[in-house]
């Protein structure tokens, strides 16, 4: 019998308390450590709008895609009525 090392569940795993499998799609892009990332995406965007946006889009843009996810619920955070578009109209 091997030693199995049992698996840190992700972020979103965490949020929903439900095992974290090899199937999941999050883990990738929010690990244990990024759970305030994501419980920033999960407040603006909810879990079905983040899996849809992954899926549309190629595999090799969606690290750029969850970083771009981050920000916007950051800016979204700190800046609730306009966003990032505050930022930029202050720019």
């Amino acid at each position: 019998m091997a030693n199995a090392v049992p698996q840190k569940a992700c972020a979103a795993c965490k949020h929903q308390r439900r095992r974290c499998d090899a199937n999941c799609e999050l883990a990738k892009y929010f690990p244990a450590e990024k759970a305030d990332d994501f419980e920033d995406v999960y407040h603006l965007y909810g879990m079905p709008n983040t899996l849809k946006i992954l899926k549309s889009i190629e595999e090799e843009e969606r690290d750029k895609a969850i970083e771009s996810l981050i920000m916007e619920a950051k800016m979204r955070l700190e800046y609730p009525v306009h966003g990032h578009f505050s930022v930029a109209r202050k720019l």
